[in-house]
């Protein structure tokens, strides 16, 4: 009875539910506007109590991960994201909510984490064994792998407060990947290693995700993310904006990076000559409102306000149409529908429509307009902030483009719809 007790202890990790379950998680920190500076102001005044604002790094934060999945957090800096690492990794008890791991953890979070200074990396590659759990015996089984990996043999009886950057992290990321742990979590520390290191540290994560082990992984290297994660969590001010495929999160992240205002203030910083600014800029529907998500192929009017700042015979606007990760699909300029704008007189207005129909498929999108001269090699504006909108999923199709006019053709006998 007892030996099948302790079987039921150490079953597989994935037996024993998913990897990671995070439920309204919200943890926060104490922003001070003012603390002693000195002993004796704490000897002093030692009634005088801090004022401080509590700040919510991770609000209300609940995701569920499976034993197998690569998901990858993006989010701009400050969204919360090492943050929810640190907590994942026990670094940080979570303040709020529940926090559930299943299994061994080796993480790779900030540069030297888990490293002593003083020891030598032959040192700390078996401190940071015993720290996950590894007999000597097991270290030693991976050692020579560990060390070839990181590229530091020469250096591996020397300290490790002499190595640089690079060397801290290949080889932190090497002892993280070399000791199969049921989920590695990774922050964005991988920067700091040479082209060939990264190629090389993502080949590793892909791997280790193909033998159904379980990679979290924080990074500003979209392409990595695409490349690596079948998923992508978005952290948008502490908060969870997006759960779900990468492809559409990374359009979401880079939209969430220029978000739009219809009216444009005059202290925002602008490019261009100045002869004639986009005041307004606006998304309509074909009932003249406001729209930021929208069905395929649906017709949308870019209605643009313009305002000569100083005379000008003509002038022309237009706009790029591009994907939220920023891929060209389409420019039109008025000049080139044989429409010009102008003259204008300072203080004059003009106001600009150009209709489209978005032949797009789910996902987000963003538009760039801008002001010219006819020619257009004299740029007046360019609005600073992107006009961005989501196409709905709709059934029938997937990709980028709605093709409208293709049609299925069934010849001979075809089944009949219920």
């Amino acid at each position: 009875m007892v030996l099948d007790q302790l079987r039921g202890l150490v079953r597989p990790a994935r037996e024993r539910g998913p990897a990671i379950v995070v439920d309204q998680l919200t943890e926060t920190f104490r922003l001070y506007h003012e603390r002693p500076r000195s002993l004796k102001e704490r000897l002093t005044k030692p009634l005088q109590r801090a004022r401080y604002t509590d700040f919510n790094a991770l609000e209300d934060v609940s995701f569920r991960v499976e034993h197998g999945e690569s998901v990858g957090v993006i989010g701009h800096n400050g969204s919360g994201k090492s943050t929810l690492l640190k907590v994942l990794a026990r670094i940080l008890p979570a303040d709020d909510g529940r926090v559930d791991i299943n299994g061994r953890v080796a993480s790779l979070l900030e540069l030297g984490a888990g490293f002593h200074g003083d020891l030598t990396g032959r040192e700390n590659v078996y401190l940071n064994g015993a720290i996950l759990g590894l007999t000597r015996e097991e270290v030693d089984a991976q050692f020579d792998a560990i060390v070839d990996f990181a590229g530091v043999r020469d250096f591996i009886d020397q300290p490790v407060r002499n190595y640089s950057s690079g060397m801290y992290v290949r080889l932190g990321f090497a002892i993280a990947v070399h000791v199969d742990p049921d989920i590695l979590l990774v922050d964005e520390v991988l920067s700091v290693g040479d082209a060939f290191f990264q190629g090389k540290s993502l080949e590793r994560m892909a791997a280790f995700r193909d033998r159904g082990r379980t990679v979290f992984f924080v990074s500003h290297d979209l392409d990595a993310i695409d490349h690596l994660c079948d998923r992508v969590l978005v952290l948008e001010h502490g908060k969870l904006a997006y759960d779900g495929p990468t492809r559409e999160g990374v359009q979401l992240y880079a939209q969430l990076m220029g978000t739009v205002r219809d009216e444009v203030g005059p202290d925002v910083a602008r490019i261009g000559s100045g002869d004639v600014r986009i005041v307004e800029a606006h998304l309509l529907d074909r009932d003249g409102a406001v729209v930021r998500r929208v069905a395929p192929s649906t017709t949308l009017t870019l209605q643009l306000r313009l305002r000569a700042e100083r005379p000008v015979d003509e002038c022309s606007a237009g706009a790029t149409f591009e994907t939220g990760d920023g891929r060209r699909l389409y420019e039109v300029h008025t000049t080139w529908q044989g429409l010009g704008i102008g003259p204008l007189e300072p203080g004059g207005a003009a106001t600009v429509e150009i209709r489209f129909t978005a032949h797009l498929l789910a996902g987000h999108y963003r538009i760039g307009p801008s002001v010219t001269d006819p020619s257009g090699r004299i740029v007046h504006d360019v609005l600073p902030e992107t006009i961005a909108f989501e196409v709905a999923p709709a059934p029938g199709g997937s990709g980028l483009v709605d093709l409208v006019a293709a049609t299925a053709v069934v010849e001979g006998p075809s089944a009949r719809r219920g």
